[in-house]
């Protein structure tokens, strides 16, 4: 090889490696800020579901329980239920769950049914 060629293959060489390190920053980027998004949908759904499965008698045992479990899982700031009243004769009443952490904060409502 003349040493033209070898210089021009070093100089390909690194600016491929550049480009590579350079892509790979943004793949590693994404991939942090995808993983943010993931927590707050699971966060999201985990605490709406648990929440409206506790008021049909499923899962927690009591709305204390689904609260305890839900601030220490996903390291809540703030999380209380309360109850809104009845909202028909075959019901037991509508209950309004709210929360706010690092992953969000949110509002679900659930009905407890007879």
């Amino acid at each position: 090889m003349k040493l033209v060629d070898v210089i021009c293959l070093y100089v390909i060489l690194a600016l491929f490696s550049s480009a590579f390190v350079g892509m790979y920053s943004q793949i590693l980027k994404l991939d942090s800020e995808l993983e943010v998004i993931r927590k707050k949908t699971d966060s999201l759904i985990f605490i709406s579901e648990s929440f409206c499965n506790s008021c049909q008698g499923k899962g927690f045992s009591s709305f204390d329980e689904w609260k305890r479990v839900c601030a220490g899982m996903w390291k809540l700031e703030k999380i209380e239920w309360k109850y809104l009243g009845k909202t028909g004769e075959n019901d037991d009443g509508l209950w309004c769950g709210k929360w706010e952490g690092p992953y969000g904060s949110g509002e679900v409502y659930g009905s407890a049914k007879k």
